[in-house]
């Protein structure tokens, strides 16, 4: 009779089952090009002290991604075509371990990311999320500007102060168990869904803040003056869905916080207008000046009263003229 004898673990792999896994889901469609960058990102950041598991979450990609995937030591899951929100909800779904982060396809981590904010995490357990900063850049990552959100950031119960921002979701990483317990994120928004998600968690506990640049913020070059117009809505919902609840003082306290919200928007409008009318888009710039004007009335009005946004509007041409020489 033989007795089997389970060898000691040795220091190496006590130490390796001590380190915290995060689980980074990145959703994409369509875009092979820059998820090559957003997952190589993520293998480059130095895993001293944590384990990362990375998934990508395909949502009914048509292009080569499926084959990029494949080259890199990471999970992969097709959905399909079930957009961005039940996208990410299949990857938390799936996420491991004891904190999970998620990240766009076309941001780009740099190597300071995780490890600030799991040592955040290792001095205050009782945060449900922590997140730091990030860079913004133009599509060939200029930066540009200061890291976002500016400081000073102090962590702790930040319900009312998340509701004047929201973090890029990048740079945020949750301890599993509470996004367990935040849920889905809401795919009947238009927008925004990480900053719903992120104010349910902000309201259950405290969150801890470090101000170091995380990730590269790719911007979107030109005037969207569509995509932004579905994102306004899906503000005003999440602005409204969590204070809603709030005693009469402090919703008359948070108010001014949407009106702000409302002006920023308005401005932006404004801003589309005047870069369609310096082209001669003159549709695009009366659809824009609509849309700033339902964003805010008054931001609108003082805005075009300072600065008239159709001022360099130029009629176009109809498909007769444009045929003409």
């Amino acid at each position: 009779m033989t007795t089997a004898v389970q060898a000691e673990p040795t220091d190496q792999e006590l130490q390796q089952q001590a380190r915290p896994i995060v689980s980074v889901i990145i959703t994409t469609h369509n875009r092979a090009k820059l998820l090559k960058e957003a997952i190589e990102s993520v293998l480059a950041v130095p895993q001293h002290d944590f384990t990362l598991h990375v998934l990508v979450v395909d949502d009914g990609s048509t292009d080569d991604t499926a084959t990029l995937v494949a080259q890199y030591p990471v999970g992969y899951i097709r959905t399909s075509s079930i957009g961005m929100a039940q996208a990410r909800n299949t990857g938390l779904h799936m996420a491991h371990g004891d904190f999970v982060t998620l990240l766009d396809d076309d941001d780009v981590w740099l190597p300071t990311n995780i490890a600030p904010q799991l040592a955040v995490f290792a001095q205050h357990p009782e945060y449900g999320a922590v997140h730091a900063q990030s860079q913004l850049v133009d599509y060939d990552k200029t930066p540009f500007g200061e890291p976002v959100p500016a400081g000073p950031l102090p962590s702790g119960w930040l319900f009312d102060e998340l509701l004047t921002y929201w973090p890029q979701v990048g740079t945020i990483v949750t301890r599993i168990d509470v996004a367990r317990e935040a849920g889905d994120m809401d795919p009947a928004l238009t927008g925004d869904t990480d900053w719903d998600w992120l104010l349910r968690i902000a309201r259950r506990y405290p969150i801890g803040r470090v101000e170091l640049p995380v990730l590269l913020f790719r911007q979107r070059g030109g005037a969207n003056e569509d995509l932004s117009w579905r994102r306004f809505p899906a503000m005003v919902t999440i602005f409204n869905r969590h204070t809603k609840t709030l005693g009469l003082r402090k919703r008359l306290r948070v108010q001014p916080i949407l009106w702000r919200h409302r002006g920023w928007w308005a401005s932006n409008f404004l801003d589309y207008a005047r870069q369609h009318a310096a082209a001669g888009a003159r549709t695009r710039a009366y659809r824009s000046l609509y849309y700033a004007f339902r964003c805010s009335l008054p931001h609108a009005l003082l805005g075009c009263i300072r600065n008239w946004p159709l001022a360099a509007a130029r009629p176009e041409k109809t498909s007769a003229q444009q045929n003409i020489g």
